[in-house]
């Protein structure tokens, strides 16, 4: 009975750590960027821990540049860009894939892609961007409103 038990605790604890718990970047998230300044929202997560997001980027002006519409969840997250006009970047089918690294209570750590609470209304963003043959990480602050 006792290994019932154990086996039964074990099983518990394996899918309750591998759904993780996103729930700490929902909101509306506002900082600078690029010159410019970003605008991100992040969905409560739904029964399945998956959450949706969109984004959008403005010039000083205050004129949309690009947009983005994401999914987030334990594999990493899966991204899509669009002009202005709603045009996508990529193809119909492509998306550019975050791989999950590693998830935390605070930090998500995807390849290439890094989201840390800061505190309850700061979030933190790197973005390693390739130019060429170099790789910069690019350092957003935001807020949540």
């Amino acid at each position: 009975m006792k290994n019932i038990f154990t086996l039964a605790l074990l099983a518990h604890s394996i899918a309750t750590y591998s759904q993780s718990d996103f729930s700490w970047i929902t909101g509306r998230w506002v900082g600078p960027g690029f010159g410019g300044s970003f605008e991100e929202v992040w969905s409560e997560p739904d029964a399945n821990g998956d959450l949706m997001g969109m984004f959008r980027y403005s010039d000083t002006a205050g004129v949309v540049q690009f947009y983005e519409f994401w999914i987030l969840n334990e594999t990493g997250m899966k991204l899509r860009h669009f002009n202005p006009d709603f045009t996508a970047w990529e193809e119909k089918s492509d998306y550019v894939d975050f791989e999950m690294i590693e998830a935390t209570e605070n930090k998500i750590t995807l390849k290439g892609l890094t989201y840390e609470l800061i505190s309850e209304n700061e979030l933190e963003i790197h973005l390693k961007m390739k130019h060429g043959e170099a790789v910069t990480t690019e350092v957003f602050k935001l807020k949540r409103y």
